[in-house]
C-alpha cells in the first residue's frame, strides 16, 4: 500500500525483455537504495507496485508481468528515461496523500497544461473504464502522483499541479500527449462490486461526504 506522495525520483538503466515481460535496472538514491530487500521489499514505478528483484549500492531491479505491460506505460519505457519512486506506507507514516493500492487500472494521456499562478492546470484524457469512477475532490494517482480531482466530464479530468508535486516528481517534465498510469480510489470499486450499481460515482460521493 502507497500514499502517492512521491519522495524519489530514479532512472531506468537497463531494460531486459523476457517471455513477454521486462527486468528492469533501476539506478535510485541512496537513502532509497538502503532500505530495499530482494525479494521482500515492494516499490511502486510511476504508480504501479513491483517486488524488488535485485538490490545493490548502486541500483536496484524489478520485473514487470506481461499483465503490468499491457495496463501502464512502463512498455514505453528505454535506458535513460526517468519514473516515480515510493516506498510503501508502514503504520507510523503520515498518510499525506490517499491509500494507493499500486495496482494501475488503466493509461490516460496529458492532453493540455495550463498555468494558473504559481500552480498549473493538468488535463488529462481517459477511457470510460476509468471515467466512471472519477468524482470531483475525490483522489486519482497519476504516475503514483496522489492528486485531487478538480473537474471531471466527458471522457477528461483536471487536477492542479503545485510547485512542490512539479519538483519532486516528474509530472512538471511531462509534454501533451505523454502517457500516464491511473489509479482510481479503491473504495470506488468496492462501492460499485457491493452494490451491483453500474455508476459508481454517486456513491462514490456520498462516501466521501461521510
Amino acid at each position: 500500500m502507497f500514499t502517492g506522495i512521491i519522495r524519489h525520483t530514479g532512472k531506468i538503466s537497463s531494460v531486459r525483455e523476457s517471455g513477454g515481460g521486462r527486468y528492469f535496472q533501476i539506478s535510485a538514491p541512496e537513502d532509497l537504495l538502503s532500505r530495499l530487500e530482494k525479494g521482500i521489499t515492494s516499490v511502486a514505478l510511476n504508480g504501479a507496485c513491483h517486488t524488488v528483484t535485485d538490490a545493490a549500492a548502486s541500483g536496484f531491479s524489478t520485473y514487470s508481468s506481461f499483465e503490468t505491460l499491457e495496463k501502464t506505460n512502463l512498455g514505453e519505457l528505454h535506458p535513460g528515461d526517468e519514473v516515480n519512486l515510493e516506498l510503501p506506507v508502514t503504520p507510523t507514516t503520515f498518510l499525506d496523500g490517499h491509500l494507493v493500492q499500486g495496482h494501475t487500472d488503466g493509461t490516460g494521456r496529458l492532453s493540455g497544461v495550463t498555468k494558473k499562478g504559481d500552480a498549473w492546470l493538468l488535463r488529462f484524457t481517459a477511457p470510460a473504464e476509468i471515467m466512471r469512477y472519477l468524482v470531483e475532490k475525490d483522489s486519482i494517482a497519476v504516475d503514483g502522483v496522489s492528486l485531487t480531482l478538480i473537474h471531471v466530464e466527458g471522457d477528461s479530468f483536471e487536477v492542479a499541479m503545485i510547485p512542490a508535486t512539479a519538483e519532486h516528481t516528474l509530472l512538471g517534465r511531462k509534454r501533451t500527449g505523454a502517457k500516464v498510469n491511473l489509479e482510481v480510489n479503491l473504495f470506488a470499486k468496492y462501492a460499485e462490486r457491493f452494490s451491483g450499481a453500474k455508476d459508481a460515482r454517486l456513491l462514490t460521493k456520498l462516501a466521501a461526504w461521510q
